[in-house]
């Protein structure tokens, strides 16, 4: 017989085992409409410089979190029956912080890969496997990576040509770093260092699965720099400018020739003149391996460095476009985004996200009609909702319907996923108001009616 002191011993840590690796919550949605938004998961969230966050994989939606705890977590949307899943990655080793959201990447063994760190919390970049494909339920014990400073964000992806998995994050300097897989992210080891200089730059990438990596990035932070946009790619161990041009080897050591302005420049925000401050937000590549991205532009920021008056600014953000076509960058203003989400983070929007299977189709969170500038108000006040942009063509403007309409609460930061039939957005409602402090439900919908634009063609025939 086990002592009672042992039993309850026991008993806790089989409880501990229970939370850690396979505890998981469900609910069926019976008689529900496939087409409507849809409630899966009752507390989580998520920042934007981690890639990829959300898989679609047949007919699962798999993505990751962070509850209002500090929970790092990868929920599962079955688009079957809408029923839901999740299970908890870790508990209590990270403060509650959005920004510790962690990568997602399926294998090419079908098991599913997730990577995360603290949000500069620790040199620490852990990592950790399903034990079987394709099933969110089991994962290995959590491994760690020690960087050579603290560490944030994740970005993870495998090069089938190479046989290699990169994973980008911020290290020594609060500069781009990476780490390099041969056995699809089991174990790491030091890559070299993207940028070396003295910003703090951000950076979001998109990978062609294949041999290249294109990411786009600021000077630093929109609260400390004016911040130009810049784009290039690296292959086969170089990087390079968005025409091809070379720039150089990749850093295969802790230090870095490369800096922002090493590449080719696609927004101009005057780095001498606080207006016009750019901030990345998700690049996609099209079916040629082309990119296209989106970003946002503060028109109305504060003094550089501000702390204090920040108040002042932040009420007048603008999402732009920008696509690469025949060997040049073709960017422009396409709506207005609104207000900060909060002050001193003034830059903060309700983000833009790109429907990676179509460039010309978006979604994005503004409390602001996206033509007029108008607020959208409920009961007085102000509400961010989630829109739909699409246009014809390249050459049309583009047309904004929306998602949600007259929400109770505020609805923000959406990620688009889609196959060769349908749209998926997911998106975070509820009370968002510091980074830290937040209590948000995620919602999905899918979006399956055919596209306006090829109606338009069938009815020109």
């Amino acid at each position: 017989m086990i002592p009672h002191s042992r039993k309850l011993l026991f008993t806790a840590f089989v409880l501990l085992l229970q939370i850690n690796y396979s505890f998981s919550q469900k609910t069926n949605k019976k008689d529900f409409d496939p087409y409507q938004a849809v409630k899966i998961a009752d507390d989580g969230s998520w920042c934007w410089f981690q890639d990829e966050r959300a898989l679609l994989i047949d007919n699962k939606v798999i993505f990751t979190g962070v509850t209002s705890q500090g929970y790092n977590t990868v929920n599962e949307w079955n688009l079957d029956d809408n029923s839901s899943a999740t299970t908890i990655i870790t508990e209590g080793s990270l403060p509650a912080d959005d920004h510790n959201v962690g990568s997602i990447m399926l294998r090419p063994d079908g098991k599913i890969l997730t990577v995360y760190s603290g949000h500069t919390y620790d040199p620490y970049v852990r990592h950790r496997t399903t034990v079987n494909p394709y099933d969110i339920s089991e994962w290995t014990e959590e491994k760690v990576f020690t960087a050579n400073a603290k560490v944030c964000y994740s970005n993870t992806y495998y090069l089938e040509e190479a046989d290699i998995t990169y994973n980008f994050f911020r290290g020594n300097g609060n500069n781009p770093h990476y780490m390099v897989s041969e056995d699809y992210g089991d174990t790491w080891t030091f890559g070299g260092r993207l940028f070396e200089f003295p910003g703090r730059s951000y950076l979001r990438y998109a990978s062609d699965g294949k041999n290249r990596i294109h990411f786009i990035t600021t000077n630093g932070h929109p609260r400390h720099m004016n911040n130009n946009i810049y784009h290039g790619y690296v292959e086969n161990g170089k990087a390079y400018r968005s025409d091809g041009t070379l720039v150089g080897p990749l850093s295969t050591t802790e230090n870095s020739k490369f800096q922002p302005s090493d590449f080719t420049l696609v927004f101009d925000g005057d780095l001498e003149t606080r207006e016009d401050v750019g901030w990345t937000s998700d690049i996609q590549l099209d079916e040629e391996g082309e990119p296209y991205f989106v970003f946002t532009v503060a028109k109305d920021p504060v003094t550089r460095g501000e702390r204090v008056n920040v108040s002042k600014g932040g009420f007048d953000n603008r999402y732009h476009y920008a696509r690469w076509e025949n060997g040049q960058w073709i960017e422009d203003e396409i709506a207005y985004a609104g207000s900060r989400l909060y002050p001193d983070e003034n830059e903060y929007t309700g983000l833009i996200s790109l429907n990676p299977k179509d460039k010309n189709v978006l979604y994005f969170s503004a409390d602001v009609h996206p033509v007029s500038g108008e607020p959208l108000l409920v009961d007085g006040e102000r509400r961010y909702e989630i829109f739909r942009g699409e246009r014809l063509n390249e050459n049309s403007p583009w047309e904004f319907t929306p998602v949600t309409f007259n929400s109770k609460e505020n609805n923000i930061r959406p990620i688009v996923l889609a196959d060769d039939n349908r749209e998926i957005v997911l998106w975070l409602t509820g009370r968002y108001t510091t980074y830290k402090d937040y209590q948000l439900e995620v919602y999905g919908k899918v979006i399956k009616e055919k596209k306006k634009r090829l109606r338009r063609k069938k009815a020109r025939r």
